[in-house]
């Protein structure tokens, strides 16, 4: 945790301040001639002329070159998954062709209230993770890299009630892959592979500021799941203002090897009509629009969804709805389900306070009514650093409240009305941080 805390407050050094450069000694002007004296007859030379001698430059003359010294390099304000338009760092051929990064993330807290009317409380551990990569620039219109995360998860999964050694807390890979990015004017390319982070998630989230709090809808359902084994291709146009991804993955997530012969396929557009920078962060309204053709297990059932969301951002507002419909579900290839998810967060005190609202409407069986769940929460939060920092540091704290109920034919109790409805009152903390470090020459 001190080392977290100790990357979330690191703070980019000053810019380089380019100097003059030293005056050659032959450029050093020399004093005028004085006034040419009236002509006069010339006389017949006595003796050979003698040329003068040239006086050498003294030292104040010749400015000797101070060697190059080195920092870590940094770039502005990050805005997450920006890739390939805009990489992590700032990166040059000659002067900083490579970058290394360290990323950590916490979300941990503490809730109280009732489950089917049974008091509860408890300290949650919802988030950890720690990532680092490699960044290298080989060329002026390329670059690569490859990135390693790993996350803490429990080791029972929802429905079981052993894991290893009661039901700790266990490591495992969230992401591991190698990407590469090639930019023809105003068009950017890249591909990633390996375990590649959903890119459905990674495009609706740049809209959503409130994770600490709580996840996306289709997150949390696992409409989408956040990583595969697999690749992702990415082609984005004037300065990210068209996306189109198309990822290929096996289908099982992380938690499971490839069981059938087929493979998902997910095609992503994304336009973005409003895309200004500002002082304190940019004004971005994005639509987006997916369907993914895809199969689970080893009878390769049904796994397809049809998504669509519209999200703004900005240092004051953010805003979206999400939709997702699911041809295939929970191992049914029968069942439709779908979740609809609207959000709203904005500053009311800069960086002191701000407040969020959201709600999330899921539909376990469109084909049955009483399937639905309903989850409303809302908060107030408040930051150490200003917004424009927010992916690169974050130390935020939410307090707030949650109610998450079930309809009468709502799994895994059908028929059981009430039996899971909860009230939760939330103290969450959100750490998160990104530190960058790279060779960067700046001349004195």
């Amino acid at each position: 945790m001190i080392a977290t805390v100790a990357l979330l407050l690191a703070v980019a050094p000053d810019e380089p301040i380019a100097a003059p450069l030293p005056q050659a000694p032959d450029e050093v002007t020399a004093p005028a001639p004085a006034a040419e004296p009236p002509a006069v007859e010339p006389s017949p030379p006595t003796a050979a002329p003698v040329a003068p001698t040239a006086t050498p430059p003294t030292a104040a003359a010749v400015t000797k070159p101070a060697s190059p010294r080195r920092r870590p390099i940094a770039s502005g304000p990050w805005v997450p998954n920006a890739w390939p338009t805009a990489p992590t760092c700032t990166l040059d051929p000659t002067d900083a062709p490579w970058c290394a990064l360290v990323r950590a993330d916490v979300f941990a807290g503490a809730r109280a209230g009732t489950i089917g009317g049974a008091a509860q409380n408890e300290f949650r551990l919802d988030r950890a993770e720690a990532a680092t990569g490699l960044l290298w620039k080989p060329a002026t219109r390329f670059e690569t890299g490859g990135v390693i995360a790993l996350e803490a998860i429990r080791s029972a999964g929802p429905q079981s009630l052993t894991g290893i050694d009661g039901d700790s807390l266990v490591v495992r890979l969230l992401e591991a892959y190698g990407q590469a990015a090639a930019h023809f004017g105003p068009i950017d390319v890249g591909v990633r592979a390996g375990l590649v982070p959903e890119r459905w998630i990674e495009q609706v989230e740049k809209g959503y500021d409130t994770r600490g709090f709580d996840a996306l809808a289709s997150d949390r359902v696992r409409m989408f799941d956040r990583a595969d084994i697999g690749v992702a291709f990415t082609a984005s146009a004037w300065d990210g203002r068209v996306d189109v991804d198309v990822e290929i993955v096996n289908g099982e997530g992380r938690a499971q090897r490839e069981l059938n012969r087929g493979k998902n396929t997910t095609a992503i557009v994304t336009v973005r009509p409003l895309l200004r920078e500002h002082p304190r962060g940019p004004l971005v309204l994005a639509l987006h629009g997916a369907f993914r053709d895809g199969s689970l297990g080893i009878a390769s059932i049904a796994d397809r969804r049809g998504a669509a969301a519209v999200t703004f951002a900005s240092p004051w507002v953010y805003a979206g709805v999400e939709f997702v419909h699911a041809l295939g579900y929970a191992g049914r290839a029968d069942l439709q389900a779908s979740t609809l998810s609207s959000w709203v967060s904005g500053r009311i005190l800069p960086r002191w306070l701000g407040a969020m609202a959201k709600y999330d409407h899921v539909r376990q069986d469109v084909a049955v009514a009483g399937s639905v769940i309903h989850v409303v929460g809302g908060a107030v939060f408040s930051d150490v650093f200003e917004h424009i920092d927010r992916n690169r540091r974050r130390v935020r704290v939410y307090a707030g409240y949650q109610f998450e109920g079930y309809g009468d034919a709502a799994a895994p109790l059908p028929g059981v009305v009430g039996a899971l409805d909860a009230h939760r009152f939330l103290v969450q903390l959100e750490l998160r941080g990104l530190a960058r470090f790279g060779p960067k020459e700046i001349r004195p």
